[in-house]
């Protein structure tokens, strides 16, 4: 019996190859297997007219700051992200020496527009 089943969706594997409408369960957090299945499941989901596909990794970001003031990173998750990189363009806000505030916080006004 499988933890989950996701019924009659559209397969977008994510290996380049033409979507394909098939049945995707899950067991042990882990995907156990696609095709046409018929077996039990704890969990069922119709997915018609929907997608399953990978999850997204968002490599350029600028969540650094806004993490600070919106835990759920929005709008990435709204996009099918689930993995975001963060800290990678530069101007990250930790750790930062006690003389050096001020100017990262100019810093920030100016590059993201972050009333000071």
């Amino acid at each position: 019996m499988y933890d989950l089943l996701i019924k009659n969706t559209k397969v977008v594997d994510g290996t380049g190859a033409a979507a394909y409408h098939a049945d995707v369960a899950v067991s042990g957090g882990r995907i156990a297997a696609i095709g046409r299945l018929t077996d039990q499941s704890k969990r069922l989901i119709d997915a018609s007219g929907l997608i399953v596909a990978p999850g997204f990794i968002d490599p350029h970001t600028h969540y650094d700051t806004q993490i600070c003031w919106d835990p759920l990173i929005t709008c990435s998750p709204w996009h099918g992200v689930t993995s975001v990189m963060m800290g990678n363009y530069g101007v990250g806000i930790a750790p930062c020496r006690p003389q050096d505030r001020e100017i990262v916080t100019w810093d920030l006004v100016n590059v993201e527009a972050i009333p000071f």
